[in-house]
């Protein structure tokens, strides 16, 4: 493990993701004790991590998960039907119009760019987008998936963020915006983004997310803890109560194939924990270690039942 540009924080949490993961080394836990007592500060943060993971514990509706779920085999017609279907959609699935964009990503992958101006996009897995600078604007148009946008202010051109008919704008500030079929995330790290398009303009707030989905009624801002929201950009993902169904949903982002829930009832489990987007199989043995639940890998399919 080396510090680089991270943060003693970022650094405690990749340790116990680590050594939570099954797959530490008695050497490995010998070198985190040595690394928390180099200093007040690292105790500091092995501290405030372990506080972190103890809150993202194992839930009561795991518990009662596990006492109640009996383990038959009703679900397999339906997964079979289920399987059916992810093998005849297969990769394609996971595509993108990359060929008509400026800059892409692979899945699993992430970009940075600073751009001409040195504004800063980092791009996540299985980004599209492209570049319309202007001496008016500065436009960048996201064709599919998700970005971090952080501007530099210029008080002569606007720096604007175009998704089909929907503009974000700000400056010196950081927010990232997700396009997923017609449904568009925004959720603003810092600063404020002015959000418009086919709906009453919205001013958003730093820590505020907001989902739009095209054709329907433009919802409220929620309250949110952006910085968690947006831990893919240093590698993790971090889920506090989120139901299994969508924790496997953006754990499927990042590797190739499906990942195939069983059981309705299944999906409903409350999952808490931290996740390294290096080791998407990781995560899932991590999630079988501490849920009441069991993973099957076929090729380009995980099974969890």
């Amino acid at each position: 493990m080396t510090q680089h540009s991270e943060s003693l924080e970022d650094l405690a949490i990749d340790w116990l993701v680590l050594l939570h993961s099954g797959n530490a080394t008695a050497a490995q836990r010998m070198a985190f004790q040595q690394w928390r007592q180099s200093s007040p500060a690292h105790a500091a943060a092995a501290a405030e991590a372990e506080q972190l993971w103890g809150d993202l514990g194992q839930t009561q509706a795991a518990a009662q998960h596990r006492a109640n779920a009996p383990r038959t085999r009703r679900w397999w017609p339906a997964l079979a039907a289920s399987l059916l279907l992810a093998l005849g959609t297969g990769i394609g699935w996971q595509q993108w119009p990359a060929w008509t964009s400026d800059y892409h990503t692979g899945i699993g992958e992430q970009r940075s760019l600073t751009l001409a101006d040195g504004s800063r996009v980092t791009l996540n897995s299985g980004t599209a987008l492209s570049l319309a600078y202007s001496t008016d604007e500065r436009r960048v148009i996201l064709h599919s998936g998700e970005a971090l946008f952080e501007p530099l202010a210029d008080g002569q051109r606007p720096f604007v963020v175009q998704s089909a008919d929907q503009r974000l704008q700000g400056a010196a500030n950081a927010f990232s915006v997700r396009r997923q079929g017609s449904q568009l995330t925004v959720v603003v790290r810092a600063g404020q983004v002015q959000f418009t398009g086919d709906h009453a303009p919205v001013l958003l707030q730093a820590d505020q997310r907001l989902d739009y989905q095209s054709g329907q009624p433009l919802l409220a801002q929620q309250a949110v803890d952006a910085a968690s929201l947006t831990a893919w950009q240093r590698g993790k993902l971090i889920f506090n109560g989120r139901p299994l169904g969508e924790v496997i949903g953006e754990l499927e982002r990042y590797q190739h194939g499906r990942i195939l829930i069983s059981d309705p009832q299944l999906a409903k489990l409350a999952i808490s924990g931290v996740f390294d987007l290096d080791d998407p199989q990781g995560s899932l043995k991590a999630l079988q270690q501490r849920y009441p639940l069991h993973v099957t890998y076929l090729p380009w399919l995980a099974l969890l039942h």
